[in-house]
């Protein structure tokens, strides 16, 4: 596996250079988890030159980073996905509804971070 890490700045204009360059071949998924006092996202394309991952840390304090869905449209599930289950909001989202999660789950609960309670959502305040 080939993990390239991006500066959360720069991930939109990191897409759209493997875009340019004519390498792209597909976005397979985005994943996220929470490791200590960030969030990690992880893009993973199949290139022309095989897998190539991108991982780029956001603080959990303020988990905010550019949407690649304008250069790269498959990307707005995965998104929408880690927006609902980690809490990262992703400026320029095509579409940022929620997408997992009912809309009457409350709001700054997200399942996916540490600190959610093994609980169910009513009770999770």
């Amino acid at each position: 596996m080939n993990i390239v890490e991006v500066q959360a700045g720069n991930i939109k204009q990191w897409v759209a250079d493997l875009l340019k360059a004519g390498k792209f071949i597909l976005l397979s998924t985005i994943s996220g988890y929470q490791e200590g006092e960030n969030i990690c996202i992880l893009y993973h394309f199949l290139t022309k030159d095989g897998e190539q991952d991108v991982k780029v840390s956001i603080p959990l304090s303020n988990p905010k980073i550019d949407s690649i869905s304008p250069v790269l449209i498959g990307a707005v599930l995965y998104e929408r996905e880690i927006q609902d289950l980690l809490g990262v909001a992703f400026d320029g989202i095509v579409d940022g509804r929620r997408l997992i999660l009912p809309e009457q789950w409350p709001e700054g609960v997200y399942p996916l971070r540490k600190e959610y309670p093994a609980t169910r959502p009513e009770e999770a305040k």
